[in-house]
């Protein structure tokens, strides 16, 4: 659109000194820093402890799809760079994805309201958590820690062993120092850097 703001983004390894080199030398600035972060479990995690009135149900696809898309959208409002998806782009984001295995959806109820979500599945042959979130209403309560755990739980079921996630650095809610807590350790580093080709709004 005409009064749309342009940009390329591309994202690094942060030891990568010559890649990063070429980029501030053509103009790009950072703009965001990420962590892969993993787990190595070599014993059953800790268990889950949900908040009272909480419980954990399997992902049902085609009855449960709009409820947890309105979930996600709102867990992630919060977050820079966010943007609301629509239902059927949020479909095809979530279901066309080659290593989508719904049985691997940790979904938290509190009645019929969806509190949190751990969206998980495997990637490069680990246990991968894809996209993890908690309402407002239900946050600092310690749901996103026990969907964690279970999440852990499963893949040590399934003979997972390594668990790793991606995450911002600066994540303005917190999640860095959850997953610290329940044992993550950042793995790598990278940095998005961004270069503004036209100003205009942010779409």
């Amino acid at each position: 659109e005409p009064d749309a703001r342009v940009v390329i983004k591309t994202t690094l390894n942060k030891n990568d000194a010559d890649g990063i080199t070429l980029h501030q030398n053509e103009g790009y600035q950072p703009f965001r820093y990420h962590w892969r972060m993993e787990i190595v479990l070599n014993s059953p995690p800790e268990e889950p402890k949900l908040p009272e009135g909480i419980e954990i149900r399997s992902f049902i696809k085609d009855e449960h799809d709009a409820a947890v898309w309105q979930a996600d959208n709102e867990a992630f409002r919060d977050h820079p760079g966010s943007h609301e998806w629509t239902l059927e782009e949020w479909r095809r984001y979530r279901f066309d994805d080659p290593e989508f295995d719904p049985s691997l959806w940790m979904i938290a109820w509190d009645g019929d309201e969806i509190a949190g979500y751990s969206l998980n599945r495997y990637r490069m042959g680990i246990g991968w958590i894809r996209t993890i979130g908690v309402r407002r209403p239900w946050r600092k309560r310690g749901l996103g820690e026990a969907l964690l755990y279970h999440s852990f739980a499963e893949y040590y079921r399934r003979g997972k062993k390594t668990i790793g996630l991606g995450v911002n650095a600066h994540n303005p809610t917190g999640a860095t120092r959850l997953y610290q807590k329940v044992g993550m350790h950042p793995a790598s580093e990278h940095v998005t850097y961004e270069k503004e080709l036209r100003a205009g709004r942010n779409v």
